[in-house]
């Protein structure tokens, strides 16, 4: 079962200058957050807070009935970075099950699950034979083999051309719908983050504020129909004008 998430007066402060400002939030389980704003506001600040990478200066995460802390140390989190954390002297399948003996547990099966991420017939290809779409889903395959509760995810994406972007974007949504996570996702895609999550945190420039919690009342996963949908084009509408005035503003 997917985690909860629970964000209370969490913020951080580097010296005299505020990177994020209190944040309130509660995340269902099961539920994709999309964390969007500017470079500079915060949101990769608040992602690792939650993964126990970041102490914050207020507040507390808890992860279901656990703190951030103790989340980490069950390994009840899985990181997905920008860039696939993929070792290039090491098999596909070797890269997942590495990520389940640090660990200590097994989840999925490595075989099973890049089968099902659509990599039959590349498990024993090292990071040199695969494309960019390839490795990342080696590197979400492997984030997800000892079955986590939580994904984070900072711009997961961002190295991936627009059309390969949206592919993998979809497929992802669709393997979310067999394999539940609760996830937090950072983009700076708007439409990336409209597609895929149930609530979009639309950040400030710096120091980070949350501007609004924007609601995506359609159900999960989407198909590539709904960029064309009215309600896709009015949400990304409204999350642009948000920003656009704190950029005006400035």
């Amino acid at each position: 079962m997917a985690a909860a998430i629970s964000i209370r007066n969490v913020s951080r402060r580097f010296g005299d200058n505020w990177a994020l400002r209190p944040v309130d939030l509660e995340i269902a389980a099961g539920e994709l957050i999309a964390l969007v704003g500017p470079s500079g506001c915060g949101k990769t600040t608040m992602l690792r807070i939650v993964a126990d990478l970041q102490e914050p200066t207020t507040g507390e995460v808890r992860i279901g009935a656990d703190s951030a802390s103790e989340a980490r140390r069950k390994r009840l989190l899985g990181l997905v970075s920008q860039r696939p954390a993929v070792l290039p002297w090491k098999r596909a399948i070797d890269d997942v099950r590495f990520t389940q003996k640090i660990a200590g547990r097994v989840g999925f099966d490595p075989a099973t699950v890049l089968r099902e991420f659509g990599l039959e017939g590349h498990e024993t290809k090292r990071a040199r034979e695969l494309s960019g779409g390839m490795l990342q889903r080696v590197n979400i395959a492997s984030a997800m083999a000892h079955d986590p509760s939580v994904l984070l995810m900072d711009e997961p994406f961002a190295a991936l051309d627009e059309m390969k972007r949206e592919e993998i974007g979809e497929w992802f949504d669709r393997e979310l719908a067999t394999r539940p996570k609760t996830v937090l996702f950072v983009t700076h895609h708007i439409d990336e983050a409209v597609m895929l999550a149930d609530r979009l945190l639309v950040f400030s420039p710096a120091p980070g504020r949350v501007l609004e919690v924007v609601s995506v009342p359609v159900p999960r996963p989407r198909d590539a129909a709904f960029r064309q949908d009215p309600r896709f084009v009015a949400i990304a509408a409204h999350v642009r004008s948000l920003l656009a005035q704190q950029v005006e503003a400035a």
